[in-house]
C-alpha cells in the first residue's frame, strides 16, 4: 500500500492503475471467502452464470473494489479536483442539514463512500463518521487522510455502543451531521429486511436516532463510471416521506429501513461489480 502511495506521485494514473492488478488477482485467488460472497450476490441476482462466469464476475469485483481504493488514494493526497462528479439530487443534503435539527447521512459498502459524503468536506459543519473497521491499520491510514481534508471530521467507533448513541444524539441537537454504514451491524438494533429477494439483516440504529431526535435522514452512494469519474446519488430525507398512517415509532423506523434496503437494491442490479460486502451477506 506504501508502494501504491509512492507511485501516485511519479507515474500516470493509468500505470498505477494496471500495476495495481497483479496484487488484486493474487488477492483474489488466495480468498475463497471473497469468491464465496460473489456467488452469494449472483445467487440473489438471479444469475445462472457457469465456474468461469462466476471467477471472472469475483475477479471484476475485486478489481473494481482496487480501483476504489486507489480514487481514495488519490483523494487524500490531492483532493477532489482530479475527479469528474456527477451529482443527482445532493442538494437536498443542504437543505435538510439547513433546517438546523442537524442530519443523519446513511452510506453502504457499494461504489466509494468517500466520494459519496465528499460534499461535507467543503462545510464548516462538525462530522461524526461511525465506522466499523476503524481499528484496521489500513481503514485508520485512510481515515487520517479524509481528516487532512476535513479537520472538523471527528472518527467514531461503533463499539463503544450506547454512549456513542448519547454523544451522537448530542451532535445531532447541535446542527452536526453523523456518517453512518447503513449495511453493517453493530450493536443490537437490527432488522430483518427485504433485500434482493430474500431478507438480510439490517442494522435500524440510525433511523432509531431519527426517530427519536426528529433529525432528517438521508442516503449517500456513489458508483464509478470511469477513470476518476463517479455518479454520486442523493436520496431521502426518509423521514419526510413516512405515511402519515404509519406513527408507531418502531413502524416508522422499519419503514425507513425498508425503504434504505430497496433504494441499495436499485443501485446494486445498476452496479453489481461494485458491491463490496465480502461476505454472504443474507446468512
Amino acid at each position: 500500500m506504501k508502494l501504491l502511495g509512492a507511485l501516485l506521485h511519479v507515474l500516470p494514473r493509468f500505470a498505477v492503475y494496471a500495476f495495481a492488478l497483479f496484487p488484486v488477482f493474487w488477492y483474489y485467488l488466495k480468498r475463497p471467502e471473497g469468491r464465496a460472497s460473489s456467488i452469494a450476490l449472483l445467487r440473489q441476482l438471479g444469475s445462472n452464470r457457469g465456474p468461469w462466469g462466476r471467477f471472472w464476475f469475483g475477479l471484476g469485483q475485486a478489481r473494481a473494489f482496487s480501483h476504489v481504493i486507489l480514487d481514495n488514494m488519490y483523494l487524500g493526497a490531492f483532493g477532489p479536483k482530479k475527479f469528474e462528479l456527477k451529482k443527482l439530487g445532493t442538494e437536498a443534503f443542504h437543505k435538510a442539514l439547513a433546517k438546523g435539527k442537524g442530519l443523519i447521512l446513511l452510506s453502504a459498502h457499494v461504489g466509494n463512500w468517500h466520494l459519496a459524503v465528499n460534499f461535507l468536506w467543503n462545510t464548516n459543519t462538525r462530522v461524526h463518521l461511525v465506522i466499523d473497521d476503524v481499528r484496521q491499520a489500513d481503514v485508520r491510514r485512510q481515515m487520517d487522510l479524509a481528516k487532512k481534508s476535513s479537520p472538523h471530521l471527528i472518527i467514531h467507533d461503533p463499539a463503544d455502543g450506547q454512549a456513542l448513541i448519547f454523544e451522537l444524539s448530542a451532535a445531532l441537537k447541535r446542527g452536526e451531521v453523523i456518517v453512518l454504514a447503513g449495511d453493517r451491524l453493530a450493536g443490537e438494533r437490527r432488522e430483518r429486511i427485504p433485500f434482493l429477494g430474500d431478507e438480510a439483516w439490517f442494522p435500524t440504529t440510525a433511523f432509531s436516532i431519527s426517530a427519536a431526535t426528529g433529525a432528517p435522514i438521508c442516503t449517500a452512494l456513489s458508483f464509478r463510471t470511469g477513470m476518476q469519474r463517479y455518479a454520486c446519488y442523493g436520496l431521502g430525507p426518509f423521514d419526510k416521506e413516512i405515511p402519515r398512517e404509519i406513527t408507531n415509532r418502531q413502524a416508522r423506523v422499519r419503514w425507513m429501513a425498508q425503504t434504505f434496503a430497496a433504494h441499495l437494491e436499485t443501485y446494486v442490479r445498476q452496479y453489481p461489480k461494485q458491491w463490496f460486502n465480502f461476505y454472504d451477506f443474507w446468512r
